[in-house]
């Protein structure tokens, strides 16, 4: 994990989800350790307010929903909870105790110095163990360029990168951003 844990105790889903709703800070929680996430910058807080915003834009009227990094994720098989800065559902919401969305079809991170090797790593290996998942992107705070990995029939994953003035694709929801919509204001 990226961040140090929160003590050595072991917690369980219950305890971590008691102290979510008391904390200050958000957390995420792996098995029984709790691990205080990084804050973000100005920066990255734009990128991901812009990319959500476009696609509440893009997607309304349609049976997906984005959601901003208020919206914790699960994954039962892992016993793994996590913000992603942006998450995607489509059609029916499926929820852990009402908690955490547990079947989005997108994950959206915004890579930040401190967190990037994580983001491309660990948390995408955690990540690609959710079957509803079919694209994860990484968006960069320092230069025009947004990944996306997309599962493919074989169930493997595909890069797909995008620069400068190309409009990056998502293909699991139907919708094309622009880089000026991503990156809106960012000096």
């Amino acid at each position: 994990m990226s961040a140090h844990p929160a003590s050595q105790q072991l917690f369980t889903i219950e305890e971590y989800l008691e102290r979510e709703e008391k904390a200050e800070y958000k957390s995420e929680y792996y098995k029984g350790e709790i691990f205080a996430m990084a804050g973000g910058s100005p920066r990255h807080s734009d990128i991901g307010g812009n990319i959500y915003h476009a696609l509440r834009k893009h997607l309304a009227g349609k049976s997906c929903r984005p959601y901003n990094s208020d919206m914790r994720v699960h994954i039962p098989a892992l016993q793994y909870f996590t913000y992603p800065d942006i998450s995607v559902v489509c059609g029916k919401q499926e929820f852990f105790r009402d908690h955490a969305l547990m079947n989005p079809v997108v994950i959206i991170e915004v890579l930040s110095d401190s967190t990037e090797s994580y983001d491309r790593g660990t948390k995408f290996h955690l990540y690609s163990r959710i079957s509803s998942l079919q694209e994860y992107v990484l968006v960069s705070q320092n230069e025009r360029i947004v990944e996306v990995f997309r599962r493919n029939e074989q169930q493997r994953w595909e890069l797909y990168v995008f620069t400068e003035d190309d409009n990056v694709e998502l293909a699991s929801v139907e919708c094309t951003l622009t880089m000026d919509e991503i990156y809106e204001d960012v000096e």
